[in-house]
């Protein structure tokens, strides 16, 4: 059997994670990681990694070089109404029980360094920038998808194409259509949020701050391991119409009438508010969204030859705290159904939709009204989460929020998903499983 010819499309943190593990299963493979950046993107917040990615992470060998990233964050305070008293939630310090705060909090940009670092130089692992899939034919007769591409790369057959390329897939979109309802299979929440870098205080701590007022705005402030403070704007509403200004913006990448937008959404919002947005002006680094998930139905995430990995195919958004974790363990499991049946591709593929499925519901399970009613339209709405946070906040919470959580039904129980390990050819190195 010739070695398999396999084409990435994303080169964040799903794909590389993919092309690791392929390797280290001894699959014989050509992997070709394209990306559409000119180089390693530089910019992004903070990301952190749950449940069973931790036993992935650590069995690739990568913990400390993870560890010495941590963006410094030791916990949270959720700002009160009056924009000046706080309540403060510490990190656990046990990976196996985090709280808001991960104990491997990283930047995006950091966490995808690491893995090119580890898979850079691999045998068989070839990286391709400033390149994207123009189109993709799955050929009947040949058995294998024909690929064109916008820049540099020949046109070329592949046995097997992956799309991790973000939430708002092109090589969803060439394979899968644009869905049944024309939706692009996404499930819009309600929510638009602004990330970007601005400078630090003296006033910055190592304590994520998190402040929300009335009409449903949301500010963050975050700290880095550098000489910067991270932020994040947030408007949420049950209204979509109310972003009708503001969509067509994000969609055409439009950055000054999206921070237009935004100005004019947090006027007198109070709290750091008006130091964001002037720092929004010069950030280098401006980045907005809608924020979705990716719901591709009983079709699943995988079709032929061709596989959705990471956000592409079930990103469960931010609001869910998964979004890493489910990348890096969905890497996993296609890795390791690929090294079970390298000769039938289309079975292998099927058997990872199979295997992944129930955790990507737990992943995407919201509670219900989420994120409306964590971030409230009115004040007396701001009021009942500042009464719910003084609690959970309590250092009693301590000893009996661990207990709370075991009985909440299954579809949340995110920390319970147990990894395959009977993998051929992936090391035993994932044998101690997350308890239940």
């Amino acid at each position: 059997m010739p070695p398999l010819n396999i084409l990435i499309s994303g080169g964040g943190i799903a794909g590389p994670c993919l092309a690791w593990w392929l390797n280290k299963a001894n699959v014989d493979a050509q992997i070709t990681i394209i990306e559409r950046a000119p180089q390693l993107r530089e910019s992004g917040q903070a990301v952190d990694i749950r449940g069973a990615a931790v036993d992935v992470m650590k069995a690739m060998g990568l913990e400390q070089a993870i560890r010495d990233k941590h963006t410094t964050e030791v916990g949270f305070e959720y700002v009160y109404p009056d924009g000046v008293s706080k309540a403060r939630m510490d990190a656990t310090g046990d990976d196996k029980n985090q709280g808001l705060t991960s104990e491997y909090e990283i930047l995006r940009a950091d966490l995808a360094r690491i893995f090119y670092d580890a898979t850079n130089e691999l045998h068989g692992v070839e990286y391709v920038f400033d390149e994207t899939i123009k189109d993709l034919v799955q050929d009947a007769q040949s058995d294998r998808v024909h690929v064109t591409f916008t820049n540099h790369l020949p046109p070329a057959y592949y046995d097997l194409i992956v799309g991790a390329d973000g939430q708002i897939s092109r090589t969803r979109r060439l394979a899968f259509g644009h869905g049944p309802k024309n939706d692009d299979y996404l499930r819009r929440l309600g929510d638009y949020m602004a990330f970007f870098t601005i400078p630090r205080v003296e006033s910055d701590t190592k304590y994520a701050q998190w402040y929300s007022t009335t009409k449903g705005r949301l500010v963050v402030t975050r700290p880095s391991p550098y000489s910067d403070t991270r932020a994040f704007l947030a408007v949420i509403d049950w209204d979509l119409k109310r972003f009708d200004g503001v969509g067509d913006a994000v969609k055409k990448r439009d950055e000054a009438k999206a921070k237009k937008w935004l100005e004019k959404e947090f006027e007198g919002a109070g709290g750091e508010s008006k130091r964001c947005l002037q720092g929004m002006k010069t950030a280098k680094d401006f980045y907005m969204q809608e924020i979705v998930q990716v719901k591709m139905g009983d079709e699943g995430f995988a079709k032929g030859r061709v596989a959705l990995l990471g956000d592409a195919g079930y990103c469960p958004s931010p609001l869910s705290g998964m979004g890493t974790a489910l990348a890096i363990v969905g890497s996993y499991v296609l890795a390791g159904e690929i090294a079970s049946s390298p000769s039938n591709i289309p079975l292998a593929l099927q058997r990872y939709v199979t295997t992944l499925s129930p955790f990507v519901n737990q992943c995407q399970k919201l509670f219900p009204g989420m994120p409306q009613i964590a971030i409230p339209q009115s004040a007396w709405g701001l009021k009942l989460i500042g009464i719910l946070v003084t609690v959970i906040s309590n250092p009693v919470w301590r000893h009996i929020g661990p207990w709370v959580k075991w009985i909440l039904p299954d579809d949340y129980q995110r920390d319970h998903f147990k990894l395959p390990r009977q993998y051929p050819g992936i090391p035993v190195g994932l044998e101690a499983p997350n308890s239940d």
